[in-house]
């Protein structure tokens, strides 16, 4: 999945932009536990919300899953090693984030 870049501002990726309230994560006080692999994915969504602004839920959560897939080996459902996906997610997206400011200039 490659991040595209926003046509609002040539220094702000695309998936910083608000998102539509259909594209962001559910709040984790929507009712019901949690499982550990949801509780890792919104604190995915909430961290990076809180390092580089607003983003698209629907994008962090792609990304995340992604690297989910690409795991050689998956944690087990109530496992603590869901963090190692949220690593790896937050490492390919500071990979694309940096490339793209070499890139401009």
């Amino acid at each position: 999945m490659t991040i595209s870049k926003s046509e609002s501002s040539p220094d702000t990726p695309d998936l910083m932009n608000q998102g539509r309230e259909s594209d962001r994560a559910p709040s984790s006080d929507d009712g019901g536990a949690k499982s550990a692999p949801e509780l890792e994915l919104l604190n995915f969504i909430d961290s990076v919300a809180k390092l580089v602004g607003p983003c698209s839920a629907r994008t962090l959560t792609e990304l995340w899953l992604d690297e989910l897939a690409c795991m050689d080996c998956q944690p087990n459902l109530n496992g603590r090693n869901w963090r190692m996906v949220s690593l790896a997610a937050s490492t390919r997206l500071a990979e694309e984030l940096i490339a793209r400011q070499l890139k401009s200039s």
